[in-house]
């Protein structure tokens, strides 16, 4: 029989990496529900561009110090203005049921500088100035059992409910727009790149994406199921630097 000290460090890894893995993939769990805000519209879900009013709230990590997220205001437009040194902290939203099954994600950003050496393809250095987060319900049991495996651990230890799915809407300096990059710790969330360079900084960037075309693209053999959250993400924790965005007129329809 094995010995409780070998046992011991014949365990250690799996739960060094399963902590790492929590805390990354964090930054696209979605929270418990709450209460639903009334909707003033029919054909569209659209977010308030102030920090302080619901449905929008933090998420954060134990030990990790959070990126601030007030009300504000960048070239005279009303924004969520986000500042993050050397932090991590996720801004969400969860969607209305009758909302859920809506297909076109619009928001407005302004960043006003790059990340200097951040890559979003590389370990360690994934930090970004402006991530924009839209999170997908489905069928758990579908997925393989190295996946279920990460979603159980996450839940028991950390009190996770990790999204089935998820795409991180981000700028690069390099990197082709419309390039999918892979999550290093889980299969489960892609980063979609929607702008690269320098053309567009320090001034408002208007998007609007499919965000069932884009699944299909980023999980191919998949159909998406319902839209459960929508969060925004400025973090420089990988390299500890500096950095800010504003977002405003966050809607879904």
């Amino acid at each position: 029989m094995l010995s409780q000290d070998l046992r011991s460090r014949r365990l250690r890894p799996l739960l060094s990496a399963t902590l790492i893995l929590l805390l990354v993939s964090a930054c696209t769990q979605m929270p418990a529900p709450v209460v639903e805000p009334p909707v003033d519209r029919t054909d569209r879900f659209t977010l308030p561009n102030d920090a302080t009013v619901a449905p929008w709230h933090a998420v954060n990590i134990r030990f990790k110090t959070p990126t601030t997220y007030n009300t504000g205001s960048m070239a005279g437009v009303p924004c969520i203005h986000a500042i993050s040194n050397a932090a991590w902290s996720f801004w969400v939203a969860p969607v209305p049921s009758a909302f859920a099954d809506r297909s076109t994600l619009s928001w407005r950003w302004f960043i006003p500088a790059a990340i200097p050496d951040a890559d979003p393809s590389a370990i360690g250095k994934d930090d970004a100035p402006a991530r924009v987060v839209v999170s997908f319900r489905g069928d758990r049991s579908k997925l393989d059992a190295a996946e279920r495996a990460t979603m159980s651990l996450a839940r028991a230890l950390g009190g996770l409910e990790l999204p089935y799915a998820a795409i991180q809407y981000i700028w690069d300096a390099k990197t082709e727009p419309e390039t999918i990059l892979p999550n290093s710790n889980t299969s489960r969330i892609k980063k979609l790149v929607v702008k690269r360079g320098a053309e567009g900084l320090a001034d408002w960037q208007s998007f609007s994406r499919n965000v069932r075309a884009d699944f299909r693209r980023a999980f191919p053999g998949e159909e998406p199921g319902e839209i459960e959250g929508v969060g925004l993400m400025t973090d420089t924790d990988s390299l500890g630097g500096k950095a800010e965005a504003c977002y405003a007129d966050v809607s879904l329809r």
